[in-house]
């Protein structure tokens, strides 16, 4: 290429210049030089050279965009290949054409027009830029400079115009479950249900597409840190706007210790709605939108993503480190259980990105997941205390099942519902020997095998029946007493045996143990009571050298009516609320009873004369007391003793 030097000979006089312009090489012709190019007029090129952005020179409506590129690639070109570095060249005149042509485009352009001429200004830019850097003029390089920092101005509005989410995704549909076990409740929230609308918040594919082509242009032209602090400042602010409708700036660690815990309990449901919220829809939506709009620069990406979602996590956790520090209380577990769960989530939402960034949050999420996890353990240890600590002085009326067994079976049958979630826990707990020592061993019959869960239930139950082994000592009355201990095993037993994962934990051999220990009491009540019962009409003593002692007769049947008025009076008022339990014990009494009675009566009933006081002796019909029998274990405490005349 010829040389030239000196201020009156220019780098390339504008004469020669003009005519290299109107006959581009085919080398430098754009994608689009097969439409009809105009050469531009002399008063369009030719402006008087200034350092401002010329925004006076007239812009005819036909000028071809794709001409002036063509222009500035020629441009380029040929001082890319100048070997004299010493003398800068002097811009073209076309360059306050395409000044005029940029203000004017960064002016006016909205998110909807198409701003391809500004994507390929910017490649120019740049290439001219590195060609001018080799020179020394710096006047040339800022004018350079400045057309490409407008432009990068513009596209930062414009990222930020697309960013901002119009379409707000609608508020997850919950399903709040709530249930009520005396003293505790338990309500698990269920996942929520985001819009099916988009898959990600609010863009269509062409706000993607448009979000990208800006991306790539502003990465290319070495803008990354304002290409990224507009995505996050965006994105960021309209994360925040998503949780503010999930109530997300009410939670406030410091006022935890204040609240009580009813209140508390709903502070703690609105937060596990707003991370299962954040875990299930907004952190896998927000990655799929950065990863399309990131798509040449994913790496860069995945540093915003973990810095978009660690200010808002950090907060969330805060209020649930707070939490946790609360003192164990057996009332609080399944708020920790759901606590535990929706941070695990919220874990493996973070981790499906596979991003070595997300190290840090996950070990923030993971110490916060410990603390609950030891409180959980801790409130097993509270309900221990609570069972053994439970010393009523007064017993329960009829010998009913005890509120504390209802209690007790409750919580492990509705904690059991995050069965798989304690298991992990206690194993977690297990292994780092944390695990609390209990003042109750295992039950003799219990497979030593058993995972640490299991053991934690059965010693609870080991507890429980040693605590209604003292409870029953309130009961003066062995009859009772029985009842007592029979009604709490059965319902110990149908309550274990409709849990599949109790029934597990503690093995056929408990519930064997269980039901055999139902049975002996059984036995024993039937015993106290209705063998007695029975000695008053036993044969013996009756026959004298072979006759009917009438005496010892009468005072067989007195006895035996009185005995059984009393038991009819005492035990009306027992209670036994299971069907299956209170029909076999009427069952088995009148089984004892009503033969003995029946063949009684009928051996000794002619020894009385009709009418002359036979009721007074034979009170009850043997369809009187089977009828009676019928009506005990139902609490009742007045029962109608109506009888049958021969």
């Amino acid at each position: 290429m010829e040389k030239h030097s000196g201020k009156s000979g220019s780098f390339i006089g504008r004469h020669r210049w003009r005519s290299n312009l109107e006959s581009p090489r085919s080398s430098f012709s754009h994608k689009s030089h097969h439409h009809k190019s105009r050469v531009l007029p002399d008063t369009l090129i030719h402006s008087e050279s200034s350092d401002d952005l010329n925004d006076s020179i007239p812009l005819p409506d036909d000028v071809d965009h794709n001409q002036i590129l063509a222009h500035l690639d020629a441009f380029a070109h040929q001082i890319s290949n100048i070997e004299d570095k010493t003398t800068p060249p002097e811009l073209p005149d076309v360059i306050d054409t395409f000044s005029a042509i940029i203000k004017s485009k960064t002016r006016k352009s909205t998110v909807d027009e198409d701003n391809t001429f500004l994507y390929e200004s910017v490649h120019r830019l740049c290439k001219l830029k590195t060609a001018l850097a080799e020179f020394s003029n710096m006047s040339q390089l800022d004018k350079i400079g400045k057309l490409l920092r407008q432009i990068m101005k513009f596209m930062e509005e414009e990222l930020r115009a697309l960013l901002v989410d119009s379409h707000v995704s609608p508020e997850p549909k919950l399903k709040v479950i709530s249930s009520k076990h005396f003293s505790f409740k338990s309500e698990r929230c269920p996942i929520p249900e985001p819009s099916k609308e988009e898959d990600y918040p609010g863009f269509s594919e062409e706000d993607i597409s448009k979000m990208n082509k800006i991306v790539k242009t502003m990465m290319s032209a070495g803008y990354k840190n304002e290409c990224s602090n507009a995505y996050s400042i965006a994105r960021g602010n309209a994360l925040y706007e998503q949780l503010k409708r999930l109530n997300f700036e009410k939670l406030n660690a410091e006022e935890v210790q204040k609240l009580s815990w009813e209140w508390l309990e709903a502070d703690i449901t609105r937060w596990v709605r707003i991370i299962k919220h954040f875990s299930h829809f907004l952190i896998p939506a927000e990655w799929k939108l950065g990863e399309l709009v990131f798509s040449d620069d994913s790496s860069i990406f995945r540093g915003l993503f973990v810095n978009l979602i660690r200010s808002l996590i950090t907060s969330l956790l805060d209020y649930a480190a707070t939490v946790a520090m609360l003192k164990p209380s057996a009332e609080r577990l399944f708020k920790f259980l759901d606590m535990y769960e929706v941070l695990h989530g919220l874990k493996d939402a973070i981790n499906g990105e596979e991003h070595e960034s997300c190290n840090d949050l996950n070990s923030e999420i993971s110490s916060v997941i410990e603390r609950i996890a030891e409180g959980v353990v801790n409130m097993f240890g509270d309900l221990e205390k609570s069972i053994r600590h439970d010393a009523a002085k007064t017993p329960v009326p009829g010998g009913a099942v005890h509120p504390l067994t209802r209690y007790v079976l409750n919580y492990l049958r509705y904690a059991c519902d995050y069965v798989d979630t304690l298991e992990q826990i206690f194993q977690q707990s297990a292994k780092l020997n944390q695990l609390p020592t209990s003042s109750s061993s295992p039950p003799e019959d219990m497979d030593m095998e058993k995972s640490p869960l299991a053991a934690q239930i059965a010693s609870v139950m080991s507890l429980l029946d040693g605590n209604l082994a003292v409870k029953s000592t309130l009961y003066k009355d062995p009859s009772l007493r029985d009842i007592f201990l029979m009604n709490n095993g059965r319902y110990i037993l149908q309550k274990v045996k409709g849990s599949s994962e109790i029934k597990k934990m503690l093995g056929d051999n408990w519930c064997r143990r269980r039901s055999s220990e139902v049975r002996h009491y059984h036995k024993s009540y039937q015993r106290e009571t209705w063998a007695r019962l029975l000695q008053c009409i036993t044969q013996e003593g009756i026959l004298v050298n072979g006759k009917v002692n009438k005496k010892v007769l009468k005072e067989r049947f007195k006895n035996f009516n009185a005995m059984f008025d009393e038991i009819h009076k005492t035990q009306g008022p027992w209670v036994v609320s299971d069907e299956q339990l209170q029909s076999e014990l009427r069952a088995s009494i009148s089984a004892v009873v009503i033969p003995a009675y029946r063949s009684f009566v009928g051996r000794y009933k002619h020894h009385f004369e009709a009418g002359k006081n036979i009721d007074k002796y034979i009170k009850y019909q043997p369809e009187d007391i089977e009828a009676l029998i019928e009506t005990l274990f139902e609490g009742n405490h007045s029962t109608s003793m109506s009888r049958r005349r021969f």
